[in-house]
């Protein structure tokens, strides 16, 4: 069986990428699902008129045929009643149908979808790190984790020399916190 190589650092990177690629993805199809969804409203309220004057003129043309003798209407109501049973049932194996198609196809899509996004943010994350803003932050963090690993040299070196070596361990300390902040914000 091969082995891989599991680096944390490379599988944190591409998951952040591909939380960046999601969320500009997002803003993307929002942009797009609004005009679709004023598109689709209209289409079903046209639809929903064209059901509504098919289901009047049904009723018009059930409500002639009714025999008013009670056996005719014995037989007519069950023969109504298993076609439309019928019919139900045809509907619901299409939308059984329909739910399976529609799973698998996502399942298929789901992970070329992670692939995609991971690829889209790493896109967004590099343009994000070639800006001169990006750029002249890391520098001015890059210079003053230098300022504070020289504040603590000092320190030590005054630690070392002076009877106030509390005072001095405290400013060791403290720049010590500062170099571990900026080394942070560096990475």
């Amino acid at each position: 069986m091969a082995k891989t190589k599991f680096d944390i650092k490379t599988e944190a990177t591409r998951t952040l990428h591909a939380g960046v690629g999601v969320v500009d993805l997002a803003v993307e199809t929002v942009k797009e699902l609004a005009t679709d969804a004023q598109k689709r409203f209209e289409d079903l309220q046209k639809d929903a008129q064209k059901r509504l004057t098919k289901a009047q003129k049904n009723v018009q043309k059930s409500v002639n045929e009714i025999d008013l003798q009670p056996q005719a209407l014995r037989t007519q109501a069950t023969k109504e009643a298993a076609a439309r049973r019928e019919l139900i049932e045809k509907r619901v194996a299409a939308l059984q149908a329909e739910a399976q198609k529609f799973v698998t196809e996502n399942v298929e899509t789901a992970t070329d979808t992670y692939e995609e996004l991971a690829k889209r943010g790493e896109t967004v994350v590099r343009k994000f790190r070639n800006k001169p803003a990006t750029k002249a932050t890391v520098t001015n963090a890059k210079t003053t984790q230098a300022k504070a690993k020289t504040t603590a040299t000092q320190a030590k070196k005054t630690a070392k020399k002076s009877p106030a070596k509390s005072s001095a361990k405290a400013t060791g300390t403290a720049a010590k916190k500062t170099v571990k902040s900026a080394a942070k914000t560096v990475s």
